[in-house]
C-alpha cells in the first residue's frame, strides 16, 4: 500500500553537502555551549537548585544533541561522496567533544550533585526522572569530576584522544576492503551470477573478483568447495584494515589507564557497574556456565563435521561453514539456494513488515516522495509508520538493502532521529533506517540467515542501530529512547523476533516466490527450466521446505555458539586485565586467535596465533559493546525464555504481543530492565530455555 507523504512530519532531507554537515554541526555545538551557559548562570541560590531548575533544562539540551547527532553521524554509513563521509567523521568528533565538554563542567557538575544530594527530600515525578539524575550523575563521575591535579589533566585529556581514535578507526572501516581474482575452477560450487566477472579488466579474463566484504566472503566459505580457496579468503579476511591494529592497542590501554585514574580495577568493572550482571566475574561465570554446559555438544558436532571430510586432520575455522552448509543440504534436504527464491528482498522486507504490524498493531504504508532528496539513493524505500488503532503517525523507516561504494558494508538499523517528548510535551516522530547489503544480482533473493538477520536488524537495536524498538519508544527523554537501554538488554527485542524466522508457518508468511513479482521476474523464471515446464512454483514456501528449514536449527549451535562466547572472553580479557601492565604486554591478536581456536575446537593454519586480526575488522569492541559482547549471550537467554513462556504456543497472539510492547519495548531504558522482564514474566528470568533451544539438557539456572 502507498501513500503520500505527509507534512504533519517533515521528512528529513539527504541532500546535504560536506559543508552544510560541518556547519549543521557548528550550530548545534553553539546552541550547546549557550544553553549550558544559561543554565548555569539562572542559578542564584541554594533555594533555585532543584529538579526541574538543573535536570530538566540539562536533558532540553541533552535532546537537542541526540536528536541532531544521530542524523549527522548517519552519512558516515551512507555517504553520497567521500568528502561527505569525511565532514560526518570530522562534525561527530566535534559534537562529541562538545558533549564531553557538558560533563566535564566542574559547575554544572555541582549543581547536578547538589540536586542528587537533595533527591531524597524531593519528589520526582517518575522511575524516568529518577534514572535519569542517577544517569547524568554517573556521566560526571565517569569523567573524572572528583580527581584532582595532575591525574585530572591526564584524565581529562584521555577521553579527547579516544575520540580522535574512534574516528580513525571507523573511517578505516569505510575504505576499500580489498579484493582477490579467482578463476572458475577455484570458485567450485560458488553461484557465478553473484560474483563480477573480470572481463575486459587487463590480465582479469576470466577471473573473477571478490571482495572481501561480509557478504562476498560468507558466500565463498559457505559454497566454495576448493579448500585453498576458502583457506585464502579467511586468511585475508582476518588481515583486513591492517591500520587498525594500533589503533585498537591505544584505545585499549587508554580505556584501562582511564578506569584506574576513577578508581575502578579496569574498564569493565567501571562499564559494568551500569549493566545488568553488574561486574567481570558474573560475566566470566555467566560465559563460563555456557562454556560448560556446550563443550560435549561442541565436540559431538565436530565429530559429525569430520564425517564429510576426506581427511583425519582437523576442522579448520575456514572449514565449518562449508561443511554446516553441506549438513544442512544432506540431512534436512535443505538447498539455501533454492529455497531464496521465495525471498525476494524487497517483497521480503515489505511481508515483515506486515508481520510486525500484525503483532503490534502497527500500520506500515510505502510513502510516495516526489522530492528526491528526502531519501539519499534511488534505491532507498520510505516507509510511513502508523498507530493501527487511530492511526497517529509515529515516523518513518526507510531501507537501504543493496551494496555499493562507500556504503557501511553490514547489516544494521540506525536511528537517525530519536523520539522524546519535545518542549511542547508532545512525541518527537522517530525516523530509522534499514542498512543492509543484500547481492544486486536479477533477481535480488535473500538466503534463509539473510531473513533472519533483517528481521532481527528490523527489530532492533544495537548501539546506534535501532528498528522497531525505537518505533515503539514512548519514553520523555532521547537518552532512554527504544533501544537505549543497558547494552546487557538492548539484543533481546531483536533476537525474540528471531523465532518467528524459524516457526515453519510464519516463515511461510513472509515467503512470496519472485517469479510473482513482476512479468519480467516472470519471465526470468521461464528462462532457468526446461521449455516443456512453465508451470508456475507455489506463491508461497511449500511446507515441507518450511519445516525442513525449521529443522536446522540446532545443527551445530554448540560451535557457532561457543564462537560468541571466545568473542566474549576476548572482550573481558583485553577490558578486565589483572593490572596496567598486562595490557600493555599483551598480544591482543594472539589472545583473539587463540580463543576463538581453544573454545570452538576448530583449527587456524598453524601452532602460533598470529595469522591474522579479526578484531579490528568490525567495530563491536570499539564503538558498541566493549566490554559488553557477553551480552549477545546474555540477551539470547532472555529472549528465549520470553518466547517459550509467552509466545511458543501462540506466536500470533496479539494479547502477548500488545502486553510485551507495553511493559518492555514502550519503556524503553526508562524502567530497570531486570524489573520489567521478571514482571512481564511474573518471574527471574532463568538460561533452561535458551540451552535446550541449543540442544543442551541442564537444570534451572536463574540469571
Amino acid at each position: 500500500m502507498s501513500e503520500p507523504a505527509t507534512s504533519i512530519c517533515p521528512i528529513p532531507r539527504f541532500d546535504i553537502s560536506a559543508e552544510g554537515l560541518e556547519e549543521q554541526a557548528k550550530d548545534l555545538i553553539s546552541h550547546t555551549g549557550q544553553a549550558t551557559a544559561r543554565l548555569i548562570s539562572s542559578c542564584i541560590d541554594n533555594t533555585s537548585i532543584n529538579f526541574e531548575t538543573i535536570i530538566v533544562p540539562l536533558a532540553h539540551i541533552d535532546n537537542k544533541i541526540k536528536e541532531q547527532v544521530q542524523y549527522i553521524a548517519f552519512f558516515q554509513a551512507i555517504p553520497p561522496s567521500p568528502d561527505v563521509r569525511k565532514a560526518s567523521s570530522r562534525a561527530i568528533s566535534l559534537v562529541d567533544r562538545a558533549y564531553l565538554n557538558i560533563f566535564q563542567n566542574k559547575k554544572l557538575f555541582t549543581l547536578v550533585s547538589r540536586v542528587w544530594e537533595n533527591s531524597s527530600n524531593t519528589h520526582t515525578t517518575s522511575e524516568e526522572d529518577v534514572r535519569l539524575l542517577s544517569k547524568f550523575r554517573w556521566n560526571f563521575i565517569e569523567n573524572g569530576m572528583h580527581l584532582t591535579g595532575s591525574s585530572r589533566n591526564r584524565f581529562t585529556w584521555i577521553p579527547h584522544r579516544l575520540i580522535e581514535l574512534r574516528v580513525k578507526f571507523m573511517e578505516t572501516l569505510g575504505l576499500d576492503p580489498g579484493c582477490l581474482w579467482k578463476s572458475e575452477q577455484q570458485l567450485a560450487g560458488v553461484p557465478l551470477n553473484k560474483l563480477s566477472p573480470g572481463a575486459g579488466e587487463h590480465g582479469r579474463e576470466g577471473l573473477y573478483r571478490i571482495p572481501l566484504t561480509r557478504p562476498t566472503t560468507n558466500l565463498i566459505l559457505a559454497e566454495c568447495s576448493v579448500p585453498d580457496t576458502r583457506r585464502e579468503v579467511y586468511l585475508r579476511s582476518s588481515s583486513r584494515y591492517q591500520a587498525n591494529v594500533e589503533i585498537f592497542r591505544e584505545i585499549i590501554v587508554l580505556r584501562d589507564e582511564a578506569a584506574r585514574l576513577l578508581g575502578f580495577p579496569s574498564f569493565a568493572a567501571q562499564k559494568l557497574t551500569q549493566q545488568m550482571l553488574g561486574s567481570p566475574g558474573r560475566v566470566n561465570d555467566f560465559l563460563e556456565h555456557l562454556q560448560n554446559a556446550l563443550k560435549l555438544l561442541a565436540e559431538k558436532e565436530i565429530a559429525k563435521l569430520h564425517e564429510l571430510t576426506d581427511n583425519d586432520g582437523p576442522i579448520n575455522l575456514w572449514d565449518f561453514d562449508f561443511y554446516h552448509t553441506r549438513i544442512l543440504q544432506e540431512q534436512n534436504h535443505v538447498d539455501h539456494g533454492y529455497i531464496s527464491q521465495w525471498f525476494p528482498a524487497r517483497v521480503t522486507v515489505q511481508r515483515m513488515l506486515g508481520l510486525y504490524g500484525e503483532l503490534f498493531g502497527l500500520r506500515f504504508g510505502k510513502a510516495e516522495v516526489s522530492d528526491s532528496s528526502h531519501t539519499w539513493h534511488p534505491d532507498v524505500d520510505l516507509f510511513s509508520v502508523r498507530e493501527e488503532q487511530d492511526s497517529a503517525l509515529i515516523g518513518y523507516l526507510d531501507t537501504d538493502i543493496f551494496p555499493r561504494a562507500g556504503k557501511y558494508n553490514h547489516a544494521a538499523n540506525f536511528n537517525i532521529y530519536p523520539s522524546f517528548l519535545d518542549t511542547d510535551r508532545k512525541q518527537a516522530p522517530v525516523v530509522t533506517a534499514l542498512v543492509c547489503n543484500v547481492s544486486q544480482s536479477e533477481p535480488a533473493l535473500l538466503r534463509h540467515a539473510e531473513v533472519v538477520s533483517i528481521f532481527h536488524k528490523l527489530g532492533h537495536g544495537y548501539s546506534r542501530m535501532e528498528g522497531i524498538h525505537d518505533l515503539a519508544g514512548k519514553s520523555k527523554y532521547t537518552t532512554f529512547h527504544g533501544h537505549r537501554t543497558v547494552t546487557d538488554f538492548t539484543e533481546a527485542p531483536s533476537q525474540l523476533l528471531e523465532y518467528w524466522c524459524w516457526t515453519p508457518e510464519y516463515l511461510r508468511q513472509l515467503s512470496y516466490h519472485y517469479s510473482y513479482a513482476s512479468p519480467e521476474l516472470y519471465s526470468h523464471s521461464l528462462s532457468g527450466r526446461e521449455v516443456t515446464n512453465t508451470t508456475q512454483p507455489p506463491i508461497e514456501l511449500p511446507l515441507v521446505l518450511a519445516q525442513n528449514l525449521g529443522a536446522t536449527k540446532q545443527h551445530n549451535q554448540g560451535i557457532l555458539t561457543l564462537r560468541q562466547v571466545a568473542f566474549s572472553k576476548f572482550d573481558m580479557q583485553i577490558h578486565n586485565p589483572d593490572s596496567h601492565h598486562d595490557i600493555e604486554r599483551m598480544h591482543i591478536p594472539e589472545v583473539y586467535n587463540s580463543l576463538l581456536e581453544t573454545t570452538t575446537g576448530l583449527s587456524g593454519p598453524g601452532n602460533v596465533y598470529d595469522w591474522g586480526h579479526g578484531h579490528v575488522t568490525i567495530s563491536h569492541f570499539v564503538w558498541g559493546q566493549e566490554a559488553s559482547y557477553y551480552s549477545y549471550l546474555y540477551t539470547r537467554t532472555l529472549a528465549a525464555d520470553i518466547w517459550t513462556s509467552c509466545f511458543k504456543n501462540s506466536p500470533m497472539c496479539r494479547q502477548a504481543a500488545i502486553k510485551y510492547r507495553q511493559q518492555i519495548l514502550n519503556h524503553g531504558g526508562s524502567k530497570n530492565e531486570h524489573k520489567a522482564v521478571e514482571e512481564f514474566l511474573g518471574r527471574a528470568p532463568t538460561s533452561d530455555a535458551y540451552l535446550q533451544d541449543l540442544g543442551c539438557n541442564v537444570l534451572t539456572t536463574s540469571i
